[in-house]
């Protein structure tokens, strides 16, 4: 890529997050909360992604609070059953040693085909509360659904422990600025995790914008969370307008951008990937998503385009597809387990 046209990516990422805030920040004033990290400036170095500027916020164990949140997000009606999730894990309480990761494609961007009234996100929170995840990434949600519903959902299922979000919009080439849900708040990707109280060290964010786009106006991005000494996880959510350049998004982030937070870090733990790749696993095809899985690394996919990418240090234990109502994905959950 010409010179000038990094410049011009990096500047475009700088003012797009000039004013980016707390998202969460109803939802994080009802408990006490650590500091939030400053987000990290730019870094040019890692080929193929210009890194810098995501949104983030942690949040100490909320107890009872958290389902004093969900309950008024529905208006005072209790949580629907879902015996499908129930089954997976009957012992909610047995958690020694799994480390889940539950990808979600939403769909609540306000204009899409797929929009359903923003009920896919009452869904995606109580499939969330029901599975009691270690890790969610999120593609397709606004920037307000992570404080009003999932998080407060992951903070519930898991009440004695501290939660975290790092959100990253799309980046609008029309206005080098966050690209907009119809809802008027910023549209993109979220990782949001849960970290043992025993363990909590803090919570690093991360984001990036590929310097590889397609010509539409959704510039995509993605978002990463380092819980330090815990585990890192990103979400991200590639164009659908041309396999090769998802594909070079995908190598961007997986060969490029993760190892360079890795670095930075100072870790070489667990470490997970999620995302609508809008690439499907094929082996005939030469934008086959298993192009973009660095040595070390393990890939398992739905049968379709969502894909999670995870270091091998995590033994997997399966997977689970749940067919949603209010949107056209599936949600994705990988079974992993830590030594």
């Amino acid at each position: 890529m010409a010179q000038g046209s990094g410049k011009r990516l990096l500047q475009r990422l700088l003012a797009a997050f000039a004013g980016v805030g707390v998202v969460a920040a109803a939802f994080l004033s009802a408990a006490p909360a650590a500091p939030a990290a400053a987000a990290p400036a730019p870094h040019p170095t890692a080929a193929g992604v210009v890194l810098g500027g995501a949104s983030h916020g942690v949040t100490a164990p909320m107890g009872e609070a958290a389902a004093a949140k969900t309950a008024a997000a529905r208006g005072g009606k209790a949580r629907p059953a879902n015996r499908s999730a129930l089954t997976v894990d009957p012992a909610r309480a047995l958690t020694s040693g799994r480390f889940w990761e539950l990808q979600l494609n939403l769909c609540n961007s306000g204009f899409a085909g797929c929009y359903a009234d923003g009920y896919a996100v009452y869904e995606g929170g109580d499939l969330i509360y029901y599975l009691r995840p270690n890790v969610v990434t999120l593609n397709e949600i606004c920037a307000n659904d992570i404080g009003d519903y999932l998080l407060p959902s992951l903070a519930e299922a898991w009440p004695d422990d501290w939660v975290y979000y790092v959100f990253m919009p799309a980046i609008d080439k029309r206005t080098n600025a966050g690209y907009l849900c119809a809802n008027g708040h910023e549209f993109g990707n979220a990782v949001i995790g849960r970290i043992p109280a025993a363990s909590y060290q803090g919570v690093s964010p991360w984001g990036g914008l590929y310097t590889s786009q397609d010509g539409g106006n959704e510039q995509r991005t993605f978002a990463c969370a380092y819980a330090v000494g815990d585990h890192l996880a990103c979400a991200t959510h590639l164009t659908s307008a041309s396999e090769p350049i998802a594909l070079a998004q995908c190598k961007a982030l997986l060969f490029d951008a993760v190892p360079y937070i890795r670095s930075v870090e100072g870790t070489s733990g667990k470490t997970v990937v999620g995302g609508d790749f809008n690439l499907e696993y094929d082996t005939s095809d030469p934008e086959n998503a298993q192009n973009c899985v660095p040595a070390g690394n393990t890939r398992k996919g739905d049968g379709d385009v969502q894909h999670v990418i995870f270091s091998n240090d995590l033994t997997f234990g399966g997977t689970t597809k749940y067919g949603l109502t209010y949107t056209d994905h599936d949600g994705f959950l990988v079974k992993l387990t830590m030594p």
